[in-house]
């Protein structure tokens, strides 16, 4: 009984039959460039801290500002999605990825925080085109009964981005010789200007390179063809109201809880990364932005483990109960992390990215699974909850900040977010999807 209902109310007319999987490994490429975007963040909030002299709650603005440009363009790059193709939203936002990289050159001149902050909302509009229509495009190059393992085959690319932007930042922009803040402020005012300037200069070079490299891959997608992936149903409706189609989407209790654990997923794991630098140096007194950052490394080995291990369980578990099994095993970590000091806190901490590694695209395929000729919009929407991440980590950094800037203390609100992952993800088990 539940498959017949299952299989007359998702639509699959907008899914190949068969993977290209030429072009979809394409696609899957462009995974590791918004995954090495994000994880830059987290080495720009430590040397910002520094070279800026900020508060926690000051440098969490860098993934407040980075997480708002995806919910505003979320929809506009719907809107282009659904009238004109998949691919030209992928040019448009590796176009404007690169944009924003280029802009930081300006931006280091001023030697002014919010001109970065500007730097970044521009990659991040880029990045809201490129994750809009990416990560739904992926789930339908091929058939619907694999889905939502597509999407997660596709975030193993996104995990070496993660891993590459964290390795480009600690080589590029951490210096070995950078000055700890301590050691700021023994320094003479005009020194400790000098070592601010030289520190926030060094974050200039790998926007460079990675910008060169996205003009490049603009270029191979503008000269390769790929299919349309569009709903048969569309075709008749280009001009249906979107009001229209949110009106249906959320009507689907499915849909609507789905944007909630996206969004409490989304600024979980932004919230740990981003502050895994300050929890090691919070936790073991005295260790650099540099050596901190190898611990952060590790996180994402673990999480690039997981997206390999959860796509493989996935042939043998439903990926809702996965995800479900996964968010719990992070919310008893996080839990040893906050009440456990030294190397077991930092120790366990890195393990909890094993436990995110299914999160975001298990959460998207069961969300937008089956949407039909709703797909398109409802993918942009799933993509707008990435504001969790502009959310999530203000919350840390003020929770931080309150208490004498305890940022271990900080961590349970990513705590809180999983324990409603897990809540999702039995939901789905539950339904059969």
């Amino acid at each position: 009984m539940n498959t017949t209902n299952k299989s007359s109310t998702l639509d699959s007319s907008a899914y190949l039959t068969k993977t290209p999987w030429a072009k979809f490994i394409l696609v899957c490429c462009l995974f590791a460039l918004w995954g090495m975007a994000v994880n830059l963040n987290d080495i720009l909030i430590a040397q910002f801290k520094k070279g800026f002299d900020l508060t926690d709650t000051q440098t969490a603005l860098v993934q407040s500002v980075f997480f708002l440009g995806y919910f505003f363009i979320a929809l506009p790059a719907a809107a282009i999605i659904k009238k004109f193709s998949y691919k030209l939203a992928i040019v448009i936002g590796l176009m404007l990825y690169a944009t924003g990289c280029f802009l930081f050159i300006p931006a280091a001149s001023s030697m002014t925080y919010y001109a970065f902050l500007g730097c970044l909302g521009i990659i991040a509009c880029g990045l809201s085109f490129l994750e809009s229509s990416c990560n739904t495009y992926s789930s339908l190059l091929g058939p619907i009964e694999t889905s939502t393992q597509r999407i997660n085959f596709s975030q193993i690319f996104n995990s070496v981005g993660v891993i590459l932007g964290v390795l480009i930042g600690q080589q590029l922009v951490f210096g070995k010789n950078d000055p700890s803040h301590a050691e700021l402020l023994q320094m003479t005012p005009d020194a400790a200007d000098a070592a601010r300037h030289q520190m926030v200069g060094q974050v200039v070079t790998p926007y460079l390179i990675i910008g060169s490299i996205l003009v490049l891959i603009a270029l191979i997608f503008i000269f390769v063809k790929f299919p349309a992936c569009k709903a048969s149903s569309i075709e008749n409706q280009e001009n249906e109201n979107l009001i229209h189609s949110l009106k249906r989407l959320f009507a689907i209790p499915r849909f609507t809880l789905g944007i909630i654990s996206q969004f409490l997923y989304v600024g979980a794991q932004v919230g740990v990364w981003s502050f895994t630098i300050r929890f090691v140096q919070q936790v073991e007194t005295g260790t650099s932005e540099h050596n901190a950052t190898y611990w952060l490394l590790i996180s994402l080995l673990f999480y690039a483990l997981g997206k390999v291990v959860s796509t493989f369980l996935m042939k043998k578990i439903s990926p809702a109960k996965l995800l479900s099994v996964f968010a719990i095993l992070a919310v008893i970590l996080l839990a040893i992390a906050i009440m456990s000091s030294g190397i077991i806190a930092i120790a366990t901490l890195t393990t909890i990215s094993f436990c995110m590694a299914p999160g975001w695209p298990t959460n998207f395929g069961l969300t937008i699974k089956g949407m039909g000729k709703d797909t398109q919009t409802a993918g942009s929407i799933v993509v707008m909850s990435i504001i969790g991440g502009a959310v999530i980590p203000l919350i840390m950094g003020i929770i931080s900040d309150v208490n004498q800037g305890n940022m271990q203390i900080a961590f349970t609100a990513p705590l809180c977010c999983f324990i409603y992952v897990a809540f999702y993800g039995y939901y789905c088990s539950r339904k059969g999807i």
